[in-house]
């Protein structure tokens, strides 16, 4: 373990993203979306197998021990990590996101002030999209952050893991984990729907039931914020309305419509003046043409 913090403590002095460990092979470590290995750093099988019954309880060794994998969040003094073990060819393996020790804003993140204004919305549905590593998670932080402290409301959030830790400062902040506290997201968003929310946020949208339950979130009169993976908004539309039977397309397309406020597509890309990644966003307000469109 205190190999492990130095390691970590390094990582964030030098800006790493990512973490990579593997048992008898060098460390690799991303910063700026580059893979650089560590050579003069590596873990034994016995040093991991230690590492991780550390990081994690009984019900996540369970379910490593069940699905060969398995995410959970780690929180030292200097850092915030999201973390997956996972079973390779070489044995159990560890793959390591840092996230910002402390919730950022909107600022601190050089989010376009657009966002801002959708957070200023009482319903409908934000769609935060984009690949896997590119800051969706601290963008919707950064927007829980904004509603936590201007407006008086009940956020409750669904989380595979719990990322970000919030306290209730003018709303009251619920934070619920896949597996710790809901069993999955269909019946977490039922729960929900019961439990006086005003702002509700979805971790992730994977299957049919999901998405049908979080657009029928927003169109009942709650903010909804997700994420889903796709590239471009259209991409998103389809992966959305793609997901449903055809003969229920038509409803989706006609709920969609009149819910969807935003869709933000973020990507994250190196600028060499400034030295680091910075957010690019393509950004979809609604409007009547898009409704028209959908």
């Amino acid at each position: 373990m205190e190999k492990f913090k130095k390691l970590v403590s390094s990582c964030i002095r030098s800006n790493v993203s990512d973490l990579h460990l593997r048992p008898g092979s060098p460390v690799a470590a991303r910063k700026n979306g580059q893979l650089h290995f560590q050579r003069d750093i590596s873990f034994t099988a016995e040093e991991l197998d230690a590492l991780l019954r550390a990081l994690t309880t009984d019900r996540q060794r369970r379910i490593l021990a069940e699905r060969w994998s398995v995410d959970f969040s780690a929180h030292f003094p200097d850092a915030q990590m999201r973390l997956n073990a996972f079973h390779t060819a070489d044995g159990l393996g560890l793959a390591i996101r840092f996230l910002p020790a402390t919730i950022p804003d909107f600022d601190a993140l050089n989010l376009h002030p657009s966002l801002r204004e959708l957070c200023s919305q009482h319903h409908g549905l934000i769609l935060i999209c984009g690949p896997t590593g590119n800051g969706k998670s601290t963008t919707i932080a950064a927007m829980v952050r904004e509603l936590n402290e201007t407006r008086p409301g009940h956020i409750v959030t669904l989380e595979d893991p719990i990322e970000y830790r919030f306290s209730s400062e003018r709303a009251l902040v619920d934070q619920r984990e896949l597996g710790a506290h809901f069993p999955s997201f269909e019946l977490g968003l039922q729960d929900v729907l019961r439990e006086d929310a005003d702002v509700i946020v979805v971790g992730e949208l994977r299957d049919p039931e999901t998405m049908r339950l979080t657009i029928n979130a927003a169109e009942s009169g709650h903010l909804v914020i997700a994420t889903l993976h796709a590239a471009t908004p259209e991409e998103a539309l389809l992966r959305l309305c793609n997901a449903f039977t055809p003969d229920a397309q038509d409803f989706v397309r006609s709920q969609l419509a009149s819910c969807l406020s935003a869709i933000v597509v973020q990507h994250l890309e190196l600028s060499h003046k400034a030295g680091f990644r910075v957010p690019v966003l393509s950004l979809v307000r609604s409007a009547p043409a898009l409704r028209n469109i959908i």
